[in-house]
């Protein structure tokens, strides 16, 4: 059975890139070994961590995303622990019964009507820009909850320094506490 699968790998920044790619590709050929595909690397970067790992306080977050048979993941566990550049790890099952060919159908209609929006809507952003000049919003509209440029202004000017709102608060407390009480003995 093919489940779809997320690993998270934090590795120790001191290690370097060289041993960080070295176990990605072997992390890729594993999967592959599986029966299995990456679908998506997703590299964070070095992050400051919440809490120390092995007397660290930044790492280097890299996620995995992939698809592969059921026995890969604790294949996959035992050579993470074993590997002195990853300090920590975690992986999830995302989907269960995982179809490849359905995926990737997905992610190529997501890419071809991404693509004609992209070409649709460089052409409407134009001629969006241009109507959007000849629409004015009516500053009399009290249904209206946005403000236009020119109501802001007038609002502000209204509310300038010469306005003075007041903002006492009556209350039982005196105003002015500076004596402290004094001691009889």
């Amino acid at each position: 059975m093919v489940r779809r699968y997320e690993t998270i790998l934090l590795f120790d920044i001191d290690a370097g890139e060289e041993a960080r790619n070295a176990f990605i590709s072997r992390s890729k050929s594993l999967i592959e070994d599986y029966k299995g595909e990456l679908l998506e690397q997703d590299e964070w970067g070095v992050r400051k961590l919440a809490y120390e790992v092995r007397k660290k306080t930044r790492g280097y977050y890299v996620r995995l995303d992939y698809y592969a048979s059921t026995e890969l993941i604790a294949e996959y566990e035992r050579i993470i622990r074993l590997e002195d550049s990853v300090m920590k790890y975690i992986t999830v099952m995302i989907n269960e019964a995982f179809d490849p060919d359905a995926y990737t159908t997905a992610q190529a209609q997501m890419a071809q009507a991404t693509e004609e929006e992209e070409s649709a809507g460089f052409s409407e952003s134009v001629d969006m820009n241009e109507s959007s000049d000849q629409d004015d919003i009516s500053e009399n509209d009290e249904n209206d909850s946005e403000m236009s440029d020119d109501s802001y202004n007038r609002l502000e000017a209204s509310n300038s320094d010469d306005s003075k709102i007041d903002l006492s608060i009556d209350s039982d407390f005196p105003d002015n506490i500076t004596e402290e009480p004094k001691k009889e003995d």
